[in-house]
């Protein structure tokens, strides 16, 4: 969950998010986005591979999650793509 801390529009919508509303999205449903992931239900190890890791969203992959209390595993990310 997030709150939100100032008054936001939502680009390209009547949407606005007001300060103290709680916000919650799925990674899963991210990271399932053809928008992001060409084939996102298909097996691709190359998805990940170093050249393309550079061109993904960064929050569009968060398996660690994000902020400050982003899961204490993400150190080891690194060792994961190089295996």
């Amino acid at each position: 969950m997030r709150v939100c801390t100032e008054t936001y529009q939502i680009p390209g919508t009547s949407l606005t998010i007001k300060p103290g509303e709680e916000l919650m999205y799925s990674y899963s449903a991210i990271q399932k986005d053809e928008k992001y992931f060409p084939n996102p239900l298909e097996f691709d190890p190359e998805r990940f591979s170093a050249e393309k890791m550079s061109k993904i969203n960064p929050y569009a992959y968060q398996p660690f999650g994000s902020g400050p209390r982003i899961c204490i595993g993400k150190k080891n990310q690194l060792v994961l793509h190089t295996l």
